[in-house]
Protein backbone atom coordinates (compact mmCIF):
# COMPACT_ATOMS: atom_id res chain seq x y z
CA UNK A 1 0.00 0.00 0.00
CA UNK A 2 1.12 3.09 -0.55
CA UNK A 3 1.78 5.34 2.30
CA UNK A 4 3.34 8.37 3.61
CA UNK A 5 6.49 8.14 4.12
CA UNK A 6 7.38 7.07 7.74
CA UNK A 7 9.39 10.19 8.94
CA UNK A 8 5.96 12.41 8.31
CA UNK A 9 3.81 9.86 9.79
CA UNK A 10 5.87 10.77 12.77
CA UNK A 11 5.09 13.89 12.54
CA UNK A 12 1.81 13.29 12.11
CA UNK A 13 1.71 11.49 15.39
CA UNK A 14 3.26 14.22 17.08
CA UNK A 15 0.91 16.97 15.41
CA UNK A 16 -2.46 15.52 15.93
CA UNK A 17 -2.06 14.67 19.67
CA UNK A 18 -2.22 16.84 22.52
CA UNK A 19 -2.88 20.21 21.72
CA UNK A 20 -4.87 20.22 19.04
CA UNK A 21 -7.69 18.79 20.65
CA UNK A 22 -10.66 20.88 18.50
CA UNK A 23 -12.47 19.04 16.44
CA UNK A 24 -14.45 20.32 12.96
CA UNK A 25 -17.86 20.82 14.47
CA UNK A 26 -19.42 21.58 10.50
CA UNK A 27 -19.16 23.22 7.59
CA UNK A 28 -16.87 26.63 7.32
CA UNK A 29 -18.32 29.62 5.87
CA UNK A 30 -15.13 29.02 3.05
CA UNK A 31 -16.26 25.80 2.72
CA UNK A 32 -19.57 26.74 2.31
CA UNK A 33 -18.43 29.80 -0.50
CA UNK A 34 -16.58 27.58 -3.25
CA UNK A 35 -17.41 28.56 -6.10
CA UNK A 36 -15.58 25.95 -8.24
CA UNK A 37 -17.34 23.93 -10.25
CA UNK A 38 -17.14 19.77 -10.42
CA UNK A 39 -15.30 18.03 -13.27
CA UNK A 40 -16.24 14.89 -11.58
CA UNK A 41 -19.03 13.29 -9.31
CA UNK A 42 -17.73 10.38 -7.23
CA UNK A 43 -20.83 8.21 -6.36
CA UNK A 44 -19.46 6.58 -3.31
CA UNK A 45 -22.21 3.72 -1.20
CA UNK A 46 -21.92 6.69 1.31
CA UNK A 47 -23.56 9.30 -1.14
CA UNK A 48 -21.88 11.64 -3.72
CA UNK A 49 -18.71 13.45 -4.02
CA UNK A 50 -18.72 16.51 -6.08
CA UNK A 51 -14.62 17.25 -7.51
CA UNK A 52 -12.84 19.77 -8.71
CA UNK A 53 -9.62 19.18 -10.87
CA UNK A 54 -6.96 22.35 -11.01
CA UNK A 55 -5.29 23.70 -14.40
CA UNK A 56 -2.16 24.45 -12.96
CA UNK A 57 -1.68 20.55 -12.26
CA UNK A 58 -2.43 19.50 -15.67
CA UNK A 59 -0.43 15.84 -15.58
CA UNK A 60 -2.37 14.74 -12.79
CA UNK A 61 -5.35 16.29 -13.95
CA UNK A 62 -5.41 14.67 -17.19
CA UNK A 63 -4.74 11.61 -16.00
CA UNK A 64 -7.52 11.67 -13.47
CA UNK A 65 -10.39 12.26 -16.32
CA UNK A 66 -8.63 9.55 -18.48
CA UNK A 67 -9.11 7.01 -15.78
CA UNK A 68 -12.54 8.17 -14.69
CA UNK A 69 -13.72 8.20 -18.25
CA UNK A 70 -12.75 4.96 -18.84
CA UNK A 71 -14.11 3.72 -15.43
CA UNK A 72 -10.97 2.50 -13.68
CA UNK A 73 -11.57 3.57 -10.08
CA UNK A 74 -15.43 1.96 -10.28
CA UNK A 75 -15.77 -0.76 -7.44
CA UNK A 76 -12.52 0.01 -5.59
CA UNK A 77 -12.79 0.35 -2.36
CA UNK A 78 -11.21 2.99 0.63
CA UNK A 79 -8.26 1.16 1.93
CA UNK A 80 -7.18 3.69 4.95
CA UNK A 81 -9.40 5.82 6.82
CA UNK A 82 -7.06 7.68 9.27
CA UNK A 83 -9.76 10.05 11.98
CA UNK A 84 -8.50 13.88 11.82
CA UNK A 85 -6.30 13.41 9.02
CA UNK A 86 -7.74 11.71 5.22
CA UNK A 87 -9.42 9.05 3.31
CA UNK A 88 -7.23 6.97 0.68
CA UNK A 89 -8.83 5.04 -2.28
CA UNK A 90 -7.30 3.81 -6.16
CA UNK A 91 -5.88 0.80 -5.23
CA UNK A 92 -7.20 -1.61 -8.19
CA UNK A 93 -6.61 -5.06 -5.98
CA UNK A 94 -9.55 -3.47 -3.71
CA UNK A 95 -11.80 -4.58 -6.45
CA UNK A 96 -11.41 -8.39 -5.64
CA UNK A 97 -9.62 -8.48 -2.09
CA UNK A 98 -10.94 -7.13 0.87
CA UNK A 99 -8.78 -6.22 2.58
CA UNK A 100 -6.26 -6.46 -0.08
CA UNK A 101 -3.95 -9.24 0.70
CA UNK A 102 -0.60 -7.47 -0.82
CA UNK A 103 -0.86 -3.56 -1.04
CA UNK A 104 3.11 -3.03 -0.87
CA UNK A 105 3.46 -3.69 -4.68
CA UNK A 106 3.54 -1.80 -7.51
CA UNK A 107 -0.38 -0.59 -7.76
CA UNK A 108 -2.68 1.07 -10.19
CA UNK A 109 -1.89 1.68 -14.38
CA UNK A 110 0.92 0.62 -14.05
CA UNK A 111 2.81 4.02 -14.09
CA UNK A 112 3.85 6.96 -11.62
CA UNK A 113 3.11 10.50 -12.78
CA UNK A 114 5.87 13.90 -12.36
CA UNK A 115 5.66 15.45 -9.45
CA UNK A 116 3.62 18.94 -9.65
CA UNK A 117 4.26 20.61 -6.61
CA UNK A 118 2.64 24.29 -6.07
CA UNK A 119 2.98 26.75 -3.23
CA UNK A 120 -0.79 27.78 -4.68
CA UNK A 121 -2.03 24.86 -3.03
CA UNK A 122 -1.74 23.40 0.32
CA UNK A 123 -3.15 20.48 1.90
CA UNK A 124 -5.95 22.26 3.54
CA UNK A 125 -9.37 20.25 4.40
CA UNK A 126 -11.21 19.21 1.44
CA UNK A 127 -8.02 18.68 -1.06
CA UNK A 128 -7.34 16.01 -3.47
CA UNK A 129 -3.94 14.77 -3.26
CA UNK A 130 -1.97 12.17 -4.79
CA UNK A 131 -0.12 9.29 -2.60
CA UNK A 132 2.95 8.40 -3.38
CA UNK A 133 5.74 5.66 -2.03
CA UNK A 134 8.44 7.51 0.54
CA UNK A 135 11.62 9.22 -0.38
CA UNK A 136 13.91 6.33 0.39
CA UNK A 137 12.27 4.14 -3.04
CA UNK A 138 11.05 7.38 -4.83
CA UNK A 139 13.44 10.05 -4.26
CA UNK A 140 11.43 12.35 -7.42
CA UNK A 141 8.50 12.08 -4.79
CA UNK A 142 6.66 10.36 -8.26
CA UNK A 143 2.84 10.12 -7.62
CA UNK A 144 0.98 6.97 -7.57
CA UNK A 145 -1.13 6.64 -11.14
CA UNK A 146 -4.24 6.38 -9.78
CA UNK A 147 -4.16 6.40 -5.47
CA UNK A 148 -5.37 9.39 -4.28
CA UNK A 149 -6.63 11.41 -1.44
CA UNK A 150 -9.21 13.72 0.24
CA UNK A 151 -7.96 15.86 3.58
CA UNK A 152 -10.14 15.94 5.84
CA UNK A 153 -7.94 17.14 9.34
CA UNK A 154 -8.55 19.66 12.07
CA UNK A 155 -7.80 23.11 13.17
CA UNK A 156 -4.21 24.25 13.00
CA UNK A 157 -2.57 25.81 16.35
CA UNK A 158 -0.40 28.40 15.36
CA UNK A 159 2.63 27.03 17.30
CA UNK A 160 2.12 23.97 14.88
CA UNK A 161 1.61 26.38 11.82
CA UNK A 162 5.13 27.94 13.07
CA UNK A 163 7.16 25.11 12.97
CA UNK A 164 5.93 23.52 9.31
CA UNK A 165 6.87 27.38 8.15
CA UNK A 166 10.44 26.67 9.88
CA UNK A 167 10.35 23.30 7.98
CA UNK A 168 9.79 24.63 4.72
CA UNK A 169 12.52 27.32 5.67
CA UNK A 170 14.74 24.49 5.88
CA UNK A 171 13.72 22.38 3.18
CA UNK A 172 14.55 25.99 0.57
CA UNK A 173 17.87 25.90 1.73
CA UNK A 174 18.06 22.28 1.46
CA UNK A 175 17.21 23.34 -2.47
CA UNK A 176 19.72 25.92 -2.70
CA UNK A 177 22.62 23.91 -1.15
CA UNK A 178 21.92 21.13 -3.99
CA UNK A 179 21.81 24.13 -6.38
CA UNK A 180 26.02 25.26 -4.64
CA UNK A 181 26.76 21.39 -4.99
CA UNK A 182 25.65 21.28 -8.47
CA UNK A 183 27.30 24.54 -9.37
CA UNK A 184 30.45 24.16 -7.72
CA UNK A 185 30.90 20.79 -9.06
CA UNK A 186 30.36 22.24 -13.00
CA UNK A 187 33.03 24.77 -11.57
CA UNK A 188 30.09 27.46 -12.56
CA UNK A 189 30.37 28.80 -8.72
CA UNK A 190 34.09 28.73 -6.88
CA UNK A 191 33.22 30.25 -3.59
CA UNK A 192 31.74 28.28 -0.38
CA UNK A 193 27.95 27.71 0.45
CA UNK A 194 27.97 30.76 2.72
CA UNK A 195 29.03 33.07 0.19
CA UNK A 196 26.38 31.54 -2.58
CA UNK A 197 23.63 31.96 0.05
CA UNK A 198 24.65 35.43 0.16
CA UNK A 199 24.29 35.45 -3.46
CA UNK A 200 21.07 33.86 -3.07
CA UNK A 201 19.30 34.63 -0.03
CA UNK A 202 16.61 32.36 1.26
CA UNK A 203 13.81 34.51 2.80
CA UNK A 204 11.71 32.77 5.98
CA UNK A 205 9.08 31.29 4.87
CA UNK A 206 5.62 32.34 6.15
CA UNK A 207 1.89 31.12 5.00
CA UNK A 208 0.18 32.89 2.87
CA UNK A 209 -2.80 35.18 5.19
CA UNK A 210 -5.53 32.69 3.62
CA UNK A 211 -3.75 30.15 3.65
CA UNK A 212 -2.57 30.42 7.51
CA UNK A 213 -6.34 31.25 8.07
CA UNK A 214 -7.66 28.31 6.73
CA UNK A 215 -5.74 26.43 8.69
CA UNK A 216 -6.50 27.74 11.64
CA UNK A 217 -10.20 27.93 11.12
CA UNK A 218 -10.81 24.58 8.89
CA UNK A 219 -8.02 22.18 9.80
CA UNK A 220 -5.80 20.04 7.31
CA UNK A 221 -2.45 18.33 7.12
CA UNK A 222 0.12 20.99 6.47
CA UNK A 223 3.17 18.43 7.29
CA UNK A 224 2.20 17.31 3.67
CA UNK A 225 2.89 20.44 1.80
CA UNK A 226 5.37 20.76 -0.82
CA UNK A 227 6.30 17.47 -0.69
CA UNK A 228 3.15 15.77 -1.98
CA UNK A 229 0.77 16.77 -4.95
CA UNK A 230 -2.65 18.60 -4.52
CA UNK A 231 -4.53 18.33 -7.54
CA UNK A 232 -8.05 19.39 -7.08
CA UNK A 233 -10.67 19.86 -4.23
CA UNK A 234 -13.89 18.55 -2.96
CA UNK A 235 -16.62 21.17 -4.01
CA UNK A 236 -20.02 19.54 -2.99
CA UNK A 237 -20.35 16.25 -0.28
CA UNK A 238 -17.63 16.70 2.01
CA UNK A 239 -19.95 15.23 4.76
CA UNK A 240 -19.84 11.90 2.64
CA UNK A 241 -16.26 12.15 3.14
CA UNK A 242 -16.67 13.12 6.86
CA UNK A 243 -18.98 9.99 6.97
CA UNK A 244 -16.54 7.41 5.52
CA UNK A 245 -13.53 8.85 7.79
CA UNK A 246 -15.54 8.23 10.88
CA UNK A 247 -16.56 4.41 10.20
CA UNK A 248 -14.91 1.89 12.40
CA UNK A 249 -11.47 0.25 10.70
CA UNK A 250 -9.32 -2.50 11.77
CA UNK A 251 -6.33 -2.03 13.84
CA UNK A 252 -4.36 -0.49 11.20
CA UNK A 253 -6.57 1.65 8.45
CA UNK A 254 -9.54 -0.81 6.51
CA UNK A 255 -12.46 -0.23 7.36
CA UNK A 256 -14.24 -2.74 8.76
CA UNK A 257 -17.00 -2.55 6.27
CA UNK A 258 -15.76 -2.00 2.57
CA UNK A 259 -17.28 1.09 1.34
CA UNK A 260 -16.85 1.51 -2.49
CA UNK A 261 -16.70 3.68 -5.69
CA UNK A 262 -19.54 2.84 -7.87
CA UNK A 263 -18.58 4.99 -10.59
CA UNK A 264 -17.62 8.01 -11.32
CA UNK A 265 -19.79 10.78 -13.19
CA UNK A 266 -17.23 12.92 -15.38
CA UNK A 267 -19.37 16.21 -16.34
CA UNK A 268 -17.10 18.04 -18.05
CA UNK A 269 -13.55 18.32 -19.56
CA UNK A 270 -11.08 21.08 -18.09
CA UNK A 271 -10.59 21.94 -22.34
Amino acid sequence: MLTLHKDLVKFLYVLTVGTLGLGITGCSESEKATTLQPHIIMVTDFGEVGMHLYDDTPIHRDNFLKLAQEGFFNGMAFHRVINNFMVQVGDPRTKDQYPAQDTSAADGPGYTLQAEFSDQHVHRRGVIGAARWGDEQNPERRSSGSQFYVVTGRPISVAKLDSMEQVRTGMLRGELLTEWQTATESGQFTGGFSDYLAQHPVKDYKYPAKDKTTYLTDGGAPWLDFTYTVFGEVTQGMEVIDQIEATPVFGGSWPKSPIRIQEMRVLTSTN
